[in-house]
């Protein structure tokens, strides 16, 4: 039986849960434990957690290699811009980075993660990050920070 809400980012079916191995994982260290799969995609899957949901959507190895690009020449180019400034502050930066991106895909910040995008997403996603500087994503954090009730 699937948990609500986990379904494959490549074409929306909902997934189960099963072994790497079932699912095809290539990776050795992944093939004989938990991994939610599609039913319908053969290539399809996401690492299961401690508590039994997944990390991120399942999905494909094109959707996958989208991901991991984004992540890799634009979320860590912005991320390292801030730590060039601020040697310790990965974490802000990170949550600064995913906040504007949210933002910037009209998307909740849950939604917008990296890992639960699928290939268009993925696609919108480079294009809002492509010319942004960590200049511009430290205004974004000025300008929409939560307010503190008076």
């Amino acid at each position: 039986m699937s948990a609500l809400g986990i379904y494959c980012a490549d074409c929306g079916t909902e997934c189960e849960r099963i072994t790497g191995r079932e699912a095809g994982v290539p990776e050795p260290d992944l093939r004989d434990v938990q991994v939610w799969a599609c039913t319908v995609c053969p290539e399809a899957w996401a690492p299961c957690a401690a508590d039994g949901s997944s990390i991120g959507l399942p999905a494909g190895e094109k959707t996958r290699e989208a991901r991991a690009m984004l992540r890799e020449r634009q979320v860590e180019r912005l991320v390292g811009e801030a730590l060039r400034h601020c040697p310790n502050g990965r974490t802000i930066a990170e949550e600064r980075v995913a906040s504007f991106l949210a933002h910037a895909l009209s998307l909740p910040p849950a939604e917008a993660a990296i890992d639960r995008l699928n290939l268009e997403w993925c696609r919108h996603a480079w294009r809002a990050l492509q010319g942004a500087s960590y200049a511009d994503v430290t205004k974004h954090a000025q300008t929409y920070r939560p307010r503190k009730a008076a």
